[in-house]
């Protein structure tokens, strides 16, 4: 607080106690209590409201030491953090120092996982506040970075998550639900190969992506994407092990490495989302509505960072290099999930809790299954990566009328009717 700020704050509390200087005791509380309702703007701190008690000891530093007694009083260990101790002063310094690209709301995730915060920890705003003081609270070794472009369509796509607006999960729904748009950018002509709106960040909405924009447009030579949690799952490393496609992720927290997406993100918020004017849509209509945007907008735009439309940009683009094309069939087993179960002795395994049957050749054996992720019913049988049959759920009444008792199966039911009728004919004798 500079000298300026604690003058005017203390002619602020000269004005408030004025009135009521030479008023008895009894009087001064009633105007005080009256004030404490009300709120006074306070210089370099705005509004706040004062108890009368707090008033009260104004007046009394007053009449004793004159007006000085108003002026704020100093910290005696200004420029110090109470709460930061030595120690901890030292293990943030130490993380920093190995962390310096991290940002404040990061670099305190990780000294909390750590510990290094003490017991109770250290606020967010206290370290950033401290890091500010020593200079620390940005990265003292910016990136270098360059500009670049690949130099023909497909050969590098990028891909990544936006959380777009609420909407309806049909048209009769009622309640709201954060919408998530993935979407695959190509480096050269910045044409939107892959877009979708769905509710989650997960595999079968890259699948719904991925897939079609593979089958539309071709297959990519590389396919660039984050750390998170789908991009890094096995099913994604498999589809791109299968399809020739190298999988490339940017290092964590690193999203300028991202940037044409990013940029493309924003463009969708402004002039896309923009013009549903807070619009409460299902989700069906927000991708109609979507792809005709894509369609009739964005793609025949002059884009400045190519200084051409990104349609124009892949049809050139394709004059030059012809796309490198993937039988639907391939695709199609490529992006199957795959789980194994162990079959059980009456030829079953469960998913989905659904009984399924299974050949009686593979009792007690774990077979790997496959489905696709839009119809997690239909079960595939493989061995050895080759495609058997399709498996079913189990009809019991049909397996009950082809059973046939096994000659044991059969005296034992015999032995059950004789025992019936003896029973029987001695209750009636």
């Amino acid at each position: 607080m500079t000298n300026e700020q604690r003058e005017a704050i203390a002619l602020l509390r000269h004005e408030i106690i004025s009135p009521v200087l030479m008023e008895p005791g009894r009087a001064q509380m009633t105007y005080f209590r009256q004030l404490a309702d009300r709120e006074f703007n306070i210089p370099g701190k705005g509004l706040r409201r004062f108890s009368a008690t707090t008033m009260k000891g104004w007046l009394y530093r007053y009449k004793k030491n004159g007006f000085p007694g108003l002026l704020p009083r100093v910290r005696k260990d200004g420029g110090q953090f109470r709460r930061i101790s030595t120690e901890i002063r030292e293990a943030i310094l130490e993380l920093r120092n190995d962390n310096p690209d991290l940002s404040i709301v990061q670099l305190y995730d990780r000294a909390f996982q750590t510990g290094v915060l003490g017991q109770p920890p250290v606020c967010m705003e206290t370290l950033r506040r401290f890091l500010k003081a020593l200079k620390l609270s940005t990265s003292r070794t910016p990136k270098p970075r360059k500009r670049f472009e690949m130099g023909r369509f497909g050969e590098l796509w990028t891909a990544d998550f936006m959380h777009g607006p609420g909407v309806l999960e049909s048209p009769e729904a009622k309640r709201t639900h954060k919408a998530i748009l993935m979407a695959i950018i190509d480096d050269h002509s910045r044409m939107i190969v892959g877009a979708e709106f769905g509710f989650y960040e997960n595999t079968r909405l890259i699948e719904l992506v991925f897939k079609d924009a593979l089958l539309s447009f071709g297959v990519c030579d590389r396919f660039y994407c984050d750390n998170g949690p789908s991009f890094s799952s096995d099913y994604l490393k498999k589809v791109c092990a299968h399809s020739g496609i190298g999988l490339v992720h940017s290092k964590p927290y690193d999203s300028p490495s991202r940037g044409k997406i990013e940029r493309w993100f924003r463009s969708v918020r402004q002039r896309f989302l923009n013009q549903l004017h807070s619009q409460i849509l299902d989700l069906k209509t927000l991708n109609d509505r979507f792809r005709i945007w894509l369609r009739d907008d964005y793609h025949h735009q002059h884009h400045t960072g190519i200084d051409a439309r990104p349609i124009d940009r892949y049809h050139e683009s394709l004059r030059h290099f012809p796309i490198r094309r993937i039988d639907e069939d391939a695709l199609d087993e490529f992006f199957m999930a795959r789980i194994e179960r162990a079959v059980n002795r009456d030829s079953t395994i469960s998913w989905k809790n659904i009984i399924y049957e299974v050949p009686p050749a593979y009792i007690r054996k774990k077979i790997e299954l496959r489905y696709v992720q839009d119809r997690p019913t239909e079960l595939y049988l493989y061995v050895n990566g080759v495609r058997m049959q399709r498996i079913l759920p189990v009809d019991s009444r049909a397996n009950g009328q082809h059973y046939r008792p096994s000659p044991r199966d059969s005296e034992i039911a015999l032995h059950k009717i004789i025992s019936e009728s003896s029973l029987t004919e001695g209750s009636e004798n």
